[in-house]
């Protein structure tokens, strides 16, 4: 056999068939196939050919129809977002959620967004240890704060307000889990920001920055904490540390002790 017929029987590209798509038989090139000349034996051989290259034209599309319509089935199942389409949001309902270490500018970003809608609103956990133009921050009313901004995040997207914007360090996928729950619920989209500034992660500059005296020493431990990448699907799957679900359920920890 020629080399010129070697290369000739290479298998043809219709035969090689993608992922998740049943091989269809091979198909021959028409070389291989034998030739009855009767008669007029070339124009009998032109037609054969002829109708060779129809039908493997035809198999050929069939294939690759074949191939786009269970191409589109892989992606829709592989590639949805399914607390997304559970919960249909409205385009013009957004949830915020701010993301930073204290100084990085996280809480300027939230101001400039703050227009970006018709009936915005900033929601900070900082604001429960605000009295007046004093800060008195309570290690030990960390949940209670917590709580009670839960409470007027929960309100705020019972009104339709947009955007609400939570304003918190948010290092940790489960401290957004509440807000994130109440959003798709209630059909608003959830979004993620984190300022762009050149210093975000710097802990000295940070400490000169943030307004509540937060250490360095502070800050790097929360940066240690600091969750990403960051997605929906990682904030619903994220469960509460211990010390968390002791503290809203005091229970647990005396159970622990007896």
């Amino acid at each position: 056999m020629s080399h010129h017929q070697n290369e000739l029987h290479f298998p043809p590209f219709s035969n090689v068939s993608p992922q998740n798509v049943c091989p269809h038989p091979p198909q021959g090139f028409y070389l291989d196939c034998p030739q009855h000349f009767l008669g007029d034996g070339e124009s009998y051989a032109r037609h054969a050919h002829s109708e060779h290259q129809h039908e493997e034209s035809l198999q050929s599309r069939q294939e690759w129809s074949r191939f786009d319509l269970e191409n589109e089935e892989w992606e829709r199942r592989h590639y949805s977002q399914p607390h997304m389409d559970a919960h249909r949001y409205q385009p013009f309902l957004v949830l915020i959620l701010m993301r930073g270490l204290p100084g990085s500018g996280k809480s300027t970003m939230a101001r400039e967004l703050l227009s970006s809608g018709p009936s915005g609103i900033i929601l900070s956990t900082d604001d429960y240890f605000a009295q007046k133009n004093d800060y008195r921050y309570d290690p030990y009313l960390l949940g209670a704060a917590h709580e009670w901004n839960h409470s007027r995040a929960r309100d705020a997207l019972c009104d339709g307000r947009s955007p609400v914007i939570i304003d918190n360090t948010n290092l940790e996928a489960w401290e957004m889990k509440p807000y994130v729950k109440m959003a798709l619920e209630k059909g608003y989209k959830v979004d993620f920001c984190e300022p762009d500034t050149s210093w975000k992660f710097d802990p000295y500059e940070l400490e000169k920055r943030n307004k509540h005296g937060v250490n360095r020493e502070k800050i790097a431990q929360m940066m240690d904490r600091f969750c990403f990448p960051i997605s929906i699907d990682i904030v619903m799957n994220s469960q509460e540390p211990l010390h968390v679900l002791h503290r809203h359920r005091p229970e647990l920890t005396s159970s622990r002790r007896k």
